[in-house]
């Protein structure tokens, strides 16, 4: 008894920790009444709406995402409705789940004061709120991913297979939300190709881990059997999620959505790429990281491994990689904040061992590695609190959904079950007028890599008369769509843009 009571508040306050964040976050954004949080929240609604309908993710429905999130959206709106808030609890959920396993992972490496820190970095940074309320795929994809790693370190801790068929059925599950979770398969694999000295049942308390463990080694057998059992449970996740749901020439939209010459250079054109100094918007992240960073590189420790392999391998391939989104940011902050749970409390450790405590000279390296310390400290101390707050202010200050104009013109000049024709998404879904499965979902990669020509937009046009069409004066001309609208539809008066079915 003595042992749970002693336990009992240290694992309450592991899960308190996500639960506050998830009641934080309803409490301080407008999640029920924004018109918009992330950019992308009208395409992932419309599309789980559509779904909820009876439409058919792919075929006729273009669509170069992955099934499982708007699946799993289209069934919730079948039970209570479609609405934004129900995609954004969601998505809140996935996020709570993102924190607990970052949490989770950040213990296992340090203690819980690096945790706790490691969660206070990710939630301040850049956009990361906004994420975690909003109805996109990142942060569900990522939320899967890194639930995967924390079962495969606890099979490296427990030894029980199970724990790598989870790990597999897992990463599989984050792969069928978004193929950009495949970001941390390298730095599973890095840390598949230490755990041949790293099967330590029984090895719960840190201390012990790094004292018999605490650095990389070379040597060891490789856990063959458990890479094994790991591949096949993903493989089989992923293969039953394509059986239900692929349809056939899916994957070929996939290629030339994402990976086409035409994709690359159309996001040169317009400047999607990534720029490393946009990341200074977080330096109250990226010095503790650089903290952690160093003390992980110098002393080599294996508790550093999977968050510097997973940094480097975002680095890496957003730098080669077209199109960057701002809503990649994730894959950075992710490993910083962890490097940066780890550097302020790791860095303090290192340097208090180091410590001369019986003589009085104190080695010039020693007085260099407190004062890198303490500038970590400081700028986390200085720049986190305002960071936070003005994006809670921000996301306080977004437009109402009900009360906005156009959704209210749109509404007005059809009737419910209407099909109209527009790119604004996000105020067709509010309005509740359904946009026809062929033009629901129009990326700037559908046009880039030549998925949409003119040609087709007329013939969606012709086939479902919508009642409305709603487009700026680019996509007219993008769409070739003037003469076609001169023939077929009526200006409304008062509403630029908007055109009403003769």
């Amino acid at each position: 008894m003595g042992w749970m009571t002693g336990r009992l508040p240290a694992r309450l306050l592991d899960w308190l920790v996500p639960l506050a964040f998830g009641l934080t976050v309803t409490l301080v954004t407008p999640w029920r009444t924004s018109l918009q949080f992330g950019q992308d929240e009208g395409f992932e609604l419309m599309k789980a709406w559509l779904v909820s309908r009876g439409h058919s993710l792919y075929g006729a429905f273009w669509n170069d995402q992955p099934p499982l999130h708007t699946q799993l959206l289209a069934l919730l709106f079948r039970l209570f409705g479609p609405s934004a808030w129900i995609g954004r609890l969601l998505g809140l959920g996935f996020s709570m789940l993102l924190v607990a396993a970052l949490q989770a992972l950040v213990r296992r490496a340090s203690n819980r004061a690096a945790a706790l820190l490691a969660v206070v970095l990710l939630v301040s940074s850049t956009s990361f709120i906004e994420l975690s309320v909003s109805t996109m795929l990142e942060v569900p994809a990522f939320a899967l991913g890194l639930a995967s790693v924390w079962s495969w370190f606890q099979w490296e801790d427990v030894g029980t297979r199970k724990w790598v068929v989870l790990s597999g059925l897992l990463f599989s599950l984050a792969l069928q939300v978004k193929l950009t979770s495949i970001l941390l398969l390298p730095a599973l694999a890095a840390a598949w190709l230490v755990s041949g000295n790293a099967c330590r049942a029984g090895w719960r308390d840190t201390s012990e881990l790094e004292a018999r463990d605490g650095e990389i080694r070379r040597g060891g057998t490789l856990p063959w059997r458990a890479g094994a059992w790991w591949a096949g449970a993903t493989a089989t996740g992923f293969g039953l999620s394509a059986a239900l749901f692929d349809r056939v020439g899916m994957w070929s939209v996939f290629g030339r959505s994402h990976f086409s010459s035409a994709t690359y250079q159309g996001a040169l054109d317009w400047d999607t790429v990534f720029h490393p100094v946009d990341l200074e918007s977080d330096l109250g992240i990226l010095i503790p990281a650089g903290m952690g960073l160093a003390v992980g590189v110098w002393r080599r420790r294996r508790t550093a491994l999977f968050p510097v392999v997973a940094l480097v391998t975002a680095v890496v391939v957003h730098l080669y990689h077209r199109p960057y989104w701002s809503y990649y940011r994730i894959h950075f902050s992710i490993p910083l904040a962890w490097l940066g749970g780890l550097g302020l409390v790791e860095g303090f450790r290192v340097l208090w061992a180091s410590f001369p405590h019986r003589s009085h000279r104190i080695p010039p390296g020693l007085v260099g590695g407190y004062l890198a310390w303490s500038t970590a400290v400081a700028s986390a101390v200085a720049l986190i609190p305002e960071k936070t707050l003005w994006e809670i202010l921000r996301l306080r200050r977004t437009a109402t959904g009900s009360e906005d104009h156009h959704v209210k013109a749109l509404q007005a000049h059809s009737e419910d079950g209407d099909w109209i024709f527009t790119e604004d998404r996000i105020r067709a879904f509010w309005a509740r007028r359904p946009i026809p499965p062929e033009l629901a979902v129009i990326p700037a990669k559908r046009l880039w890599s030549g998925q949409l020509p003119s040609s087709e937009v007329r013939r969606c046009l012709d086939r479902y008369r919508p009642r409305l069409i709603f487009l700026s004066e680019a996509s007219i001309e993008r769409f070739r769509l003037g003469d076609y609208l001169a023939a077929h539809y009526a200006a409304v008066p008062n509403e630029p843009g908007l055109f009403r079915l003769r």
